[in-house]
């Protein structure tokens, strides 16, 4: 059995990459457990030491990383090499600022105190979209305080999956990471090991509340990293303009295949037309193509399924209802290619306002009231992230602080920063990652008292 990687641009098949046999992910497993019982007695400073190589590594190789994420799934090079070099702010930021983050807590009053020590291995399944940042988001805290990782990453982005665990090898962590090859129906049997302490996943609702049952089984810890639909708010009183070209730029950006990208415009009626036609203008000039040429702005779906499941959702929605104001079609050509997609006049409950979709389709509402954005922004099973806009910026904070979500951003559209928690609510999944919560998401707080 294999995993074959295919080309999304040509659509030309890549290479192919075999999977591991049982007895092969048995060794692999009991190598990140011996790792796990090394890594978790070695100092702070050489962890750190160790996460500032990988850190150099990763921008020494951005752009020879940066291609492989290109042809394999098919995001604009530049935006791949900024992945890359992305994950190195984060191995750096967790090197400098990690260590303070597990420093333990004293309960005052008490005799007590908390400290974050390792769990052990963790599994983790990783989607495609992200290829390197995902993978390593989690895994730079989750090896700063001791724990090692099993990796099960996306079938189509193999190339990625041994590039990231030669990496690590090669930053002196041979012992810390693998990645294992095999299907989904492995997973079950990976999850009951008891060598594996917790379980991470970011992908879909479907997977991650089915891995979710599976470690509830056998009473380990799960971090979920879901879906999202998020909302792009923008009151009467925002910078149009702005509001515009970031709603564009979250839109669009890794060829409009993200969890936290803006997917439900809601636009107050008096702005509505002025920005909606700003939108659709700048939409239609956006060029779409071969994603290793830098004027590239949009490149392909990375998959053809996905290149089906957007022609299929935009179909409903015009069943639905909805006026496809741009796009609307895949487009002829022999990549998984499909267009900027402007889609307006939806009721709220039609299915694909109501499901996630991972295409290059913008779907705008209108609102009257201050009162019906936050409701309609709230009416969804995702909460993922969400960006309200206004000038005024007390307005905006208070709008924000009634959006059922795990981050919500201000005149700006929704991204993950090491420094700060990132993860969501209610169907968009539990846990953080980043930041300091992301630092002890994996982590035993153990209370010592006396």
């Amino acid at each position: 059995m294999s995993f074959e990687s295919i080309n999304p641009t040509t659509g030309e098949k890549l290479a192919s990459y075999p999977t591991h046999t049982a007895k092969e992910v048995e060794a692999r497993i009991q190598t990140v457990f011996e790792g796990w019982q090394r890594w978790s007695k070695v100092s702070v400073s050489e962890r750190t030491a160790f996460l500032t190589r990988l850190a150099e590594l990763l921008e020494q190789r951005a752009e020879e990383y940066g291609k492989l994420i290109t042809t394999e799934m098919g995001k604009p090079l530049t935006e791949a090499i900024g992945e890359v070099k992305k994950a190195a702010t984060g191995a750096r930021h967790f090197a400098e600022h990690g260590p303070a983050y597990l420093e333990p807590e004293a309960i005052p009053g008490t005799p007590g105190h908390i400290v974050y020590q390792s769990l052990g291995p963790i599994l983790a399944i990783m989607p495609w979209n992200l290829p390197f940042w995902q993978v390593l988001r989690f895994f730079i805290p989750a090896a700063l305080v001791g724990n090692t990782v099993i990796v099960k990453h996306a079938e189509n982005v193999q190339g990625c999956a041994q590039a990231i665990e030669k990496l690590v090898h090669d930053a002196g962590g041979k012992d810390l990471y693998v990645n294992i090859a095999v299907e989904r129906d492995a997973v079950p049997g990976l999850i009951a090991d008891e060598r594996i302490r917790a379980v991470t996943v970011t992908g879909s609702v479907r997977a991650g509340r089915s891995v979710a049952e599976l470690a509830g089984q056998h009473g380990k810890k799960v971090v979920l990293e879901l879906g999202g639909s998020d909302p792009f708010v923008v009151l009467e009183d925002a910078d149009i303009a702005k509001a515009v070209q970031l709603g564009i730029t979250s839109r669009y950006s890794n060829n409009a295949q993200s969890c936290i990208a803006a997917k439900r415009f809601l636009v107050a009626e008096p702005i509505a037309k002025a920005f909606l036609d700003e939108f659709v203008k700048q939409s239609s000039a956006l060029k779409i193509g071969d994603p290793l040429q830098s004027d590239t702005k949009l490149g392909p779906q990375a998959r053809k399924d996905l290149l089906d499941n957007s022609a299929r959702q935009v179909k409903d929605a015009v069943a639905a209802g909805g006026k496809v104001l741009l796009g609307g079609e895949p487009l002829d050509s022999a990549g998984f290619f499909f267009p900027p997609t402007v889609i307006t006049g939806l009721p709220h409950d039609a299915p694909i306002a109501r499901e996630e979709f991972f295409g290059p389709v913008a779907l705008f509402f209108t609102f009257k009231t201050e009162e019906e954005a936050i409701k309609l922004a709230n009416d969804s099973e995702f909460g993922l992230g969400a960006s309200v806009w206004s000038q005024d910026r007390e307005r905006a904070a208070k709008v924000a602080g009634q959006i059922e979500a795990g981050a919500v951003f201000i005149n700006d559209f929704v991204r993950s920063d090491p420094r700060a928690p990132f993860g969501g609510v209610k169907g968009s999944g539990h846990g953080r990652e980043l930041g300091v919560l992301g630092a002890r998401e994996l982590t035993n707080a153990k209370l010592i008292w006396g």
